[in-house]
């Protein structure tokens, strides 16, 4: 069995190979990165996605999944950004939700991964109780 960590518990900072260390530290073999964009700049953001990349290549453990986007902006919707919804029912909102979870899989050329956890679909009840929890 194999021991992992999701980067989520630090979302509230930018994620760099420091962190990844203390997780490694901590007992990680497989990390999960959240594809937050303040978090992990995985859309407009090379140098970062590189930064990352280089980190795993060193072979201190492995990138197990990749968490997709739950918003698309870089304050994780707390300023009024919708959320990143493929079950929505407007058709506009579902293609930019695919065209942005398309962007963090696209970090696979860099970085492969196993897993792109998805969560499909958001509720009103959801989006209230995330845009009140602080980040």
């Amino acid at each position: 069995m194999l021991r992992g960590v999701s980067t989520y518990p630090f979302i509230k900072e930018r994620l760099h190979p420091g962190l990844l260390d203390q997780l490694v530290r901590g007992g990680a073999q497989v990390i999960e990165i959240h594809a937050a964009r303040h978090h992990f700049d995985y859309a407009n953001r090379k140098q970062h996605v590189r930064e990352i990349s280089d980190w795993f290549r060193d072979g201190r453990a492995k990138l197990f999944s990749v968490h997709a986007p739950q918003f698309a902006d870089y304050e994780s919707g707390r300023a009024g950004g919708p959320p990143v919804n493929i079950a929505s029912g407007d058709r506009a909102q579902g293609i930019q939700a695919m065209d942005e979870i398309k962007r963090a899989i696209e970090v696979a050329e860099q970085i492969p991964f196993r897993y792109l956890i998805q969560h499909i679909g958001v509720t009103a009840r959801n989006l209230t109780t995330r845009r009140m929890t602080p980040q």
